[in-house]
């Protein structure tokens, strides 16, 4: 069911993105055109205090044109580790630094257009000191009970992809008992 690339051009290069059109074969032999987003790989992490309080962000997220909850996230820098981006990433946005960071799985957002993969971690032992946000960030951190969460997926409050399936990783991290 594999489609055979006959031919690419890349469209537009950003600072986080690049585009290519590519010129495909079916598996039926007729062609079609694709388009696909080029993006870095990235680290998503739930900080977690026991028994069940998570440290969620909020930030405006231009292309929705909404303030979004969401779990500290961003990408992993060329030949990084993405354990150690998970860590930088966590202390940046947060100000935490994690005694444990729990490696959950990995999942593509929007495997139909983009090639972005994520990486999920829970994060525990948490110790406060200070954020280091990026330039043009602006980020709250908040603090709730996992029930709130919960609560505020089910009102669609919280509807932000990694950040939901990020606390199904952590209510199974949990049950599992690899994360108290």
């Amino acid at each position: 069911m594999k489609e055979k690339t006959l031919s690419e051009s890349i469209l537009y290069t950003g600072k986080i993105v690049q585009l290519r059109e590519l010129n495909v074969q079916l598996p039926d032999g007729r062609h079609a055109i694709r388009e696909v987003v080029d993006h870095d790989p990235a680290v998503v992490i739930i900080p977690f205090k026991a028994p069940g309080t998570v440290y969620l962000i909020k930030q405006f997220r231009t292309p929705v044109g909404l303030d979004l909850i969401e779990v500290p996230a961003g990408l992993i820098n060329p030949q990084e580790d993405p354990k150690l981006a998970a860590e930088r990433e966590l202390k940046e946005e947060t100000g935490f630094t994690a005694d444990t960071l729990h490696y959950c799985g990995q999942s593509y957002p929007a495997p139909g257009f983009c090639n972005e993969l994520l990486h999920f971690y829970v994060a525990t032992g948490l110790t406060l000191g200070k954020t280091n946000f990026d330039d043009d960030e602006f980020i709250e951190c908040q603090e709730m009970t996992l029930n709130e969460m919960k609560s505020k997926i089910d009102a669609n409050e919280i509807n932000d992809t990694k950040t939901i399936l990020s606390y199904f990783y952590l209510k199974d991290a949990l049950s599992e008992g690899s994360v108290v």
